[in-house]
């Protein structure tokens, strides 16, 4: 079994949202690797997320639940999906 690299895109719930708390609580998960920050609209900053998975069935699956139940996330969504 591999590892995907995979790519989430994190939108805070607004502009008052604490980016680098949010950033801190989201580094605290082993998966993670990288985040980047990528202006959307109006102030509004999505947080692109970089975390290497098992290349198990579901296994972005999981981690997407753990950052959307970060408090101060909106919503998460793969944007892209790689095997490595």
């Amino acid at each position: 079994m591999g590892r995907v690299a995979v790519i989430f895109r994190v939108m805070p719930e607004g502009t008052e949202v604490d980016l680098d708390r949010l950033e801190q609580e989201i580094r605290k998960i082993p998966q993670v690797k990288d985040i980047r920050r990528e202006p959307v609209a109006f102030g509004l900053v999505a947080l692109k997320v970089l975390a290497v998975v098992p290349d198990a069935e579901g296994g972005s699956e999981s981690l997407e639940k753990v950052l959307s139940s970060i408090p101060g996330i909106s919503s998460v969504e793969v944007t892209e999906l790689t095997l490595i």
